[in-house]
């Protein structure tokens, strides 16, 4: 039986105020104006079993309209870089709070100069500045309504224009994007699945072990329709298909048996997720047990990584041919 929770539940409904709040000021993946009907506000009844992976991820309702009605695009013009670049050069990345802090961490620890990067959905001026500040050679900007980069090293288009585009790249970087497609939220088709076919197509423009920077909700499984899903232990090792879990940066300082997917229902942290373009389904045993290197520095990074190992080693064994 499907499972239905509503932020009515005593308790939920702060959170979910807080979190439209800073989801709307924060990301508005711009789609152009809009030409299609309003989402629904509830899962489609014929849709119900397919979102919700057979009744498995519960169902939080926060309702959301964000199709841009006006035509109003990005526009991040020189000086918008230059001012991103001078921040950089102070350590700072003023971008989502402190998990904002952990793009910044782990685009730096790899070797982006002279790299092609491609940045999957832009939000203001943000992954795509830093990449260029980092040194990447050639920087591709991927979203539905092609936003304005004035910098000679960005590239800008939209789906279909990468659909015949012969780019293969060294790096991608998707943050609080991929979690959204699908819901219809930004006018975009309904879609079960939106989010495992936008990483299958990242997965399709990166080079033999690609590398992909990629931020999503992680917390216990569940949507919260139709502002995103959140990914624990059912729906995450489906959306890590074809990847192999190299790195892990987090922010924050917090330490329970399963964090963070034994955080309250509707709550999640959004760390970021270094994974590696493999031509199989999920690493091998050996390395999903593997027993990595304590915490340094006074975050919960490795433990993170070695329970989404877990994670997919027991989906790994629950779904092997007996």
């Amino acid at each position: 039986m499907t499972i239905t929770v509503k932020l009515l539940l005593k308790g939920l409904i702060p959170y979910g105020l807080i979190f439209l709040y800073r989801e709307k000021q924060r990301l508005r993946l711009l789609r152009g104006p809009a030409v299609v009907p309003p989402p629904p506000n509830t899962i489609p009844e014929g849709m119900m079993e397919k979102y919700t992976l057979n009744g498995r991820v519960p169902v939080l309702y926060a309702f959301n309209d964000d199709r841009i009605l006006d035509g109003n695009i990005v526009h991040n013009s020189k000086a918008v870089y230059q001012k991103k670049f001078s921040e950089f050069k102070k350590g700072k990345f003023v971008y989502y709070d402190k998990e904002g802090k952990a793009v910044f961490a782990a685009l730096k620890e790899y070797a982006l100069k002279n790299k092609t990067v491609i940045i999957w959905g832009l939000a203001g001026c943000n992954c795509e500045a830093l990449a260029v500040w980092l040194g990447a050679n050639k920087v591709y900007v991927v979203d539905y309504n092609k936003p304005i980069c004035e910098q000679e090293k960005i590239e800008v288009m939209n789906h279909e224009e990468l659909s015949k585009a012969a780019i293969q790249g060294d790096f991608a970087v998707s943050y609080s994007s991929f979690e959204h497609d699908g819901l219809g939220r930004y006018g975009d088709p309904l879609s079960p699945d939106g989010d495992l076919r936008a990483m299958n197509e990242t997965w399709q423009f990166l080079k033999k072990d690609g590398i992909l920077f990629l931020g999503v909700p992680l917390g216990r499984d569940c949507i919260v329709w139709n502002g995103c899903r959140i990914y624990g232990k059912n729906r995450l090792p489906l959306l890590l298909k074809g990847w192999q879990l190299l790195d892990v940066f987090d922010a924050n300082v917090k330490n329970t048996p399963e964090y963070p997917f034994d955080l309250d229902l509707g709550t999640y942290i959004q760390n970021v997720l270094v994974l590696k373009k493999i031509d199989k389904d999920y690493p091998d045993d050996e390395y999903l047990t593997k027993q990595f290197p304590e915490n340094t520095g006074g975050t919960n990074a490795k433990d993170v990584l070695k329970r989404i190992n877990g994670i997919i080693y027991e989906h790994k064994q629950k779904t092997a041919p007996r």
